[in-house]
């Protein structure tokens, strides 16, 4: 990997990172405020999918029509609360191969994780208009959809306010 080129050994013998840094622009109660917005935005994705994943649905979930959205969706927030928590435990500063595989890579997975949710909830919404009566159960599995959405909209534009500079 090209970022290994940047550890050179040290003369006790052990490997150092030598390479660009990137640090959080602002100072230490920005960073905390960030920090804590991020984790808040993971917390409730997470909750929402496993509350998702936990419904039993009739006649919802095992529609091609919401099931090809869906499990693209799972698989999108999985890579961006990877990226995520990688990034909340990092610290600041960020070594720069960090940087570009989370900072730089949040906003793309959270704009497809709101896309995929958005369709999953849009094609669960023509589900339920389609039977003849819906559960609270149904309603709710199809709002968790959208609101799984705005929690990654939330996340984008969470990353995208933030500033880094190379230290």
């Amino acid at each position: 990997r090209a970022y290994l080129d940047d550890c050179r050994r040290d003369a006790a013998g052990s490997f150092v990172f030598c390479g660009k840094h990137m640090a959080f622009c602002g100072n230490g109660a920005a960073y905390r405020r960030f920090r804590l917005s991020l984790l808040s935005c993971c917390l409730l994705l997470l909750g929402f999918e496993i509350v998702n994943g936990c419904l039993n649905v009739e006649k919802l979930d095992n529609t091609m029509l919401v099931l090809i959205p869906y499990m693209l969706q799972i698989v999108f927030a999985a890579a961006f609360l990877w990226s995520a928590f990688r990034l909340f435990f990092a610290g600041d500063p960020l070594r720069d191969y960090v940087y570009r595989q989370t900072v730089c890579r949040l906003p793309a997975l959270a704009l497809l994780l709101a896309v995929c949710s958005g369709a999953t909830g849009v094609c669960a919404s023509i589900g339920l208009l389609l039977q003849k009566s819906a559960s609270f159960v149904q309603i709710l599995y199809t709002i968790l959809f959208f609101a799984i959405g705005a929690a990654a909209l939330f996340g984008m534009a969470l990353i995208r306010k933030t500033d880094w500079e190379e230290r």
